[in-house]
């Protein structure tokens, strides 16, 4: 998919970019260096943290408190004949279990950065909407080819891509709709993450960035080996792009229409 004419293009985590030399604009090359290198080791435990108190949650908090329902269970069953009113409480209390427990399983899945890998893109990106979806009072629409095929790592990457792209549009892009669309191209397998909102100054955020989220995306794409463009100016919106070069659409099957 060749980049529209004039679109600025992210330069990768790693690679060099030419100093600005306006003075005053920006700190030193080498100082704008050791903040990526902090700044991406800091996000890299973050994602480490998130994942150990994934596992914590899922795989002993979760399981701890299913087993009290079970010995509630087996409680009830000891005396409702000398305790029938027991029933109707064992019963209240296990409900309240069991929505903690699923609650419990939902924020587990929220906070587990490998649920690519375990599950897939597409559930990933479905959980990902659902989410956002509590929190955005706009239109937010996921539309995606499901016979594209793409690698573990790429998926995985293209998942924190977009969750970045949606946070970010939420919070400072003051948009009504923002849309995902994963989709083959002649250049791979593509993501791209849209909206209509306000739009940013893309060469004064590459130079005084007011967070993380760029850098963040930056870094997956480079980790990835992924190509990563940003279409952004004031007033039109913008759109993030991310490329797998590896991306492939499944054959289709004789006298099956693609999709």
């Amino acid at each position: 998919m060749p980049h529209p004419p004039n679109r600025p293009q992210i330069v990768l985590a790693g690679s060099q970019r030419d100093p600005i030399d306006r003075a005053g604009d920006v700190p030193s090359l080498e100082s704008e260096m050791r903040f990526r290198a902090l700044a991406l080791a800091a996000l890299e435990r973050q994602r480490l943290e998130r994942g150990r108190l994934a596992r914590m949650l899922h795989d002993e908090v979760a399981q701890i408190l299913s087993g009290a329902g079970l010995q509630l269970d087996i409680l009830r069953m000891d005396l409702e004949e000398k305790a029938p009113e027991i029933v109707g409480r064992t019963a209240e209390i296990q409900e309240l279990l069991e929505r903690v427990v699923r609650r419990i399983r939902d924020l587990s899945y929220d906070l587990n950065p490998d649920i690519v890998e375990r599950a897939g893109l597409q559930p990933a990106l479905d959980l990902l909407v659902g989410r956002f979806r509590k929190v955005f009072s706009g239109g937010l629409r996921l539309m995606y080819d499901s016979t594209v095929r793409i690698p573990s790592s790429a998926g995985v990457a293209l998942e924190r891509i977009a969750e970045e792209s949606v946070a970010n549009a939420i919070r400072h892009g003051r948009c009504a709709q923002i849309e995902i669309i994963f989709k083959s191209t002649r250049d791979g397998a593509a993501l791209e993450v849209r909206d209509d909102g306000t739009g940013f100054d893309y060469e004064k955020e590459r130079r005084v960035p007011r967070g993380l989220g760029l850098l963040m995306m930056e870094y997956c794409a480079a980790k990835a080996g992924l190509e990563l463009t940003v279409d952004a100016e004031p007033g039109r919106g913008s759109s993030v792009v991310a490329v797998a070069p590896d991306g492939r659409r499944e054959p289709h099957k004789a006298g099956k229409r693609p999709k």
